[in-house]
């Protein structure tokens, strides 16, 4: 396939991709009781994204903006990327990008069907190999709070973001670029054991259990990044792959920094039964652990592109180490060469899911469930910036390393939900199935529920192709306290209405499957389906645009509460200004991460469709799509950064951010033989 994105600002970037996909299984069957079975895949992908600059201008270059210190390859020209914490839209262009990935793996297994019992163990092994070849952020970023214009400004008025980037001042920069070239492997096993057991002919219980391991992925030639930290992060050092031994802890690492989790027991249990022989009535339940195996991906690319495999930095302004668009590619003395590290006893974070479901067919084709939910996350992860103190607050330790991110395992998230479903089967050519969720989700995770915010500095990440969710994650506030930052996961939406109806013409008696003539080749066999979604608003985190002291790590901090209420507002504002004021000196904000609940969701999109036989086994395939059919514009977000309530950024405080697209429609024609 080949596509091409056109940003904002009329950047056109290509991307490539060619994909192969294998397959072959063979059966052996020893006796009415006993099968074995074998497989074999294999999977080939390759990626590849051409820039809108690339080999053609280089515009970072001394010729044009004269901006030192990132990456002049050619295959990376083009701009910085630029964040605006007011809201402004950002400038940003995709990364050169040529990505190998191709999967190996084997199974085996064996079927054993005797009496009431169908048993099935086995197991998998697959050998995943990623070769990349791309920088994570060549350019680099700024972004600009209005810190600078602040400085200077008068008690009445406030610094502008925008005014900052006039003057050629940012307030934080990030780079990351070098060691392009990475060539990641990873083994994934799993074993398991199944029975379907039919106790009655009105009671099955599927019960089973299956151990998941999948390594820590390694680099091929050792060149992974993770630093060295003794006990309460006084004092660290790089450790590398190609040398895995903590200068600073003497302890022995493995080839992939980071030591394996085996501990991926997973039981699983369902049950169906029918209470009422003869009745529709049919209650289901069942639960299960699953673990999360692909954390490692995105993991391993942060630590490959680190110092001394390449540069790295997320630089904070400050009369120590003054940033400018010329020049705020810089590696001041008190900037921390590598700027992410990895608890290396890193648990792989798993969820127990529960669910108890009741079902009953009524009169009219009709049929209801009633199902409640239940999702309980471990060991999810969770980000923060060591030996970082609020502003205005003395620095506690002067000599101890900082400006960098550190990955834990210790976050939590629980998820309940209740849904009601209604749904019609099909008859006469009509269906439809009406949902109902109410549920809640909170969490201290930075990736499950943190991603509704991300830090000025790893949206400089972000903007790289292939930037890793660990990359996006959500960084605590409070580097002692990572449980603080409990709260709704950015994901909760509280209430959720789901209609979805489709009607073919010509079916069935009532709709006019006896239908002949001119009549019926014209009005039979179309297809016309609409899906119609209502929901609350899903939270937002309320942010206070400074950088965290001594980092190059912004929108991190948030506002402290004053009682005013929040959604009380005027003019074209949604949200009070006055809700909120300024952290105390030398203290954290006190508003909770996700407090603000955003605008409301609405939906309505609709296709019609039918199928052509010109000739023989020649078929033609007509479809006619519209998203937002009504054309109704529906706001998704509220601004949410604020400053102060007499200054410039909190006057865009609370007013809307992005809307939904307009109507678009899409006509499809596919010619089959």
């Amino acid at each position: 396939t080949r596509a091409a994105n056109v940003s904002l600002f009329n950047f056109v970037d290509a991307t490539g991709t060619l994909g192969m996909n294998a397959n072959a299984h063979w059966t052996h069957r020893f006796n009415s009781h006993l099968f074995l079975f074998t497989g074999y895949t294999f999977s080939r992908l390759r990626t590849e994204v051409t820039p809108n600059f690339a080999d053609r201008v280089n515009i970072s270059g001394p010729a044009d903006a004269n901006i030192g210190g990132n990456d002049q390859d050619p295959a990376d020209w083009g701009p910085p990327t630029l964040t605006f914490a007011s809201g402004i839209a950002s400038l940003t262009d995709a990364n050169s990008e040529f990505n190998r990935s191709q999967t190996d793996g084997v199974s085996l297994s064996a079927g054993i069907y005797r009496g009431r019992h169908n048993i099935s163990a086995g197991g998998d092994f697959r050998k995943q190999d990623y070769n990349d070849n791309f920088q994570q952020n060549p350019r680099g970023t700024f972004a600009f709070t209005g810190a600078a214009t602040a400085n200077a400004a008068t008690s009445a008025t406030s610094g502008s973001d925008l005014a900052d980037f006039l003057i050629g001042v940012p307030d934080t920069s990030a780079l990351a670029y070098g060691n392009a070239d990475k060539y990641f492997r990873e083994p994934v096993y799993d074993l398991f054991v199944n029975d379907d057991w039919r106790v009655y002919p009105s009671l099955t219980v599927n019960a089973g259990i299956r151990w998941e391991y999948s390594a820590p992925m390694t680099e091929l030639h050792g060149r992974l990044v993770n630093l060295d930290l003794n006990t309460g992060f006084t004092a660290g050092a790089p450790v590398l792959g190609t040398d895995p031994v903590g200068s600073i802890t003497g302890a022995h690492y493995p080839a992939s920094l980071i030591r394996p989790d085996r501990r991926g027991i997973e039981p699983r249990l369902g049950i169906a039964w029918r209470p009422i022989p003869a009745s529709t009535l049919v209650i289901r339940a069942s639960y299960g652990v699953y673990d999360d195996t692909s954390v490692y991906q995105s993991l391993v690319l942060d630590m490959a592109q680190q110092a001394p495999f390449s540069k790295s930095l997320s630089v904070a302004n400050s009369a120590a180490c003054p940033l400018t668009l010329a020049d705020g590619f810089v590696n001041c003395a008190s900037v921390t060469a590598d700027t992410f590290a990895i608890d290396p006893s890193y648990r792989i974070g798993y969820a127990q899911v529960w669910q108890l479901a009741v079902q009953r067919d009524l009169p009219g084709a009709l049929q209801i469930v009633a199902t409640y939910n239940g999702i309980k996350g471990t060991h999810g992860a969770q980000q923060i910036l060591p030996n970082t103190e609020p502003i205005g607050a003395a620095v506690a330790c002067p000599g101890c390393p900082t400006g960098f991110v550190y990955r834990t395992s210790g976050g939590n998230s629980t998820r309940q939900s209740g849904q009601l479903q209604l749904r019609r089967r099909l008859k006469d050519g009509f269906t439809a199935t009406l949902n109902y969720t109410y549920s809640k989700s909170i969490d201290d995770d930075a990736v499950l529920g943190g991603q509704g915010y991300v830090t000025a500095s790893s949206q400089s990440q972000e903007a790289a192709s292939g930037a890793s969710p660990a990359a996006t994650a959500a960084i605590a506030q409070n580097w002692l306290d990572p449980r603080a930052e409990r709260g709704l996961s950015s994901f909760d939406q509280r209430q959720l209405l789901n209609l979805t109806a489709q009607y073919t013409s010509g079916e069935g008696l009532g709709g006019g499957t006896l239908l002949s003539g001119w009549r019926g080749r014209m009005l039979k066999e179309w297809t016309l389906e609409g899906t119609l979604s209502e929901g609350t608003g899903l939270p937002e985190t309320p942010i206070y645009p400074l950088d965290v002291p001594g980092t190059g790590y912004s929108s991190i901090i948030r506002p402290s509460l004053t009682g005013a209420p929040l959604y009380t507002s005027s003019g074209v504002a949604h949200l009070n200004a006055a809700a909120f004021e300024a952290p105390a000196a030398g203290q954290w904000g006190t508003a909770g991460r996700d407090s603000i609940t955003g605008p409301n969701q609405f939906s309505l999109n609709s296709s019609l469709a039918r199928t052509f036989r010109p000739h023989g086994k020649t078929y033609l395939d007509l479809t006619v799509s519209a998203s937002n059919v009504l054309n109704h514009p529906e706001f998704t977000a509220w601004n949410t950064v604020w400053d102060n309530a007499a200054l410039s950024n909190a006057q865009q405080f609370g007013r809307p951010t992005a809307a939904n697209s307009m109507r678009k429609l899409e006509t499809t024609l596919r010619l089959r033989f």
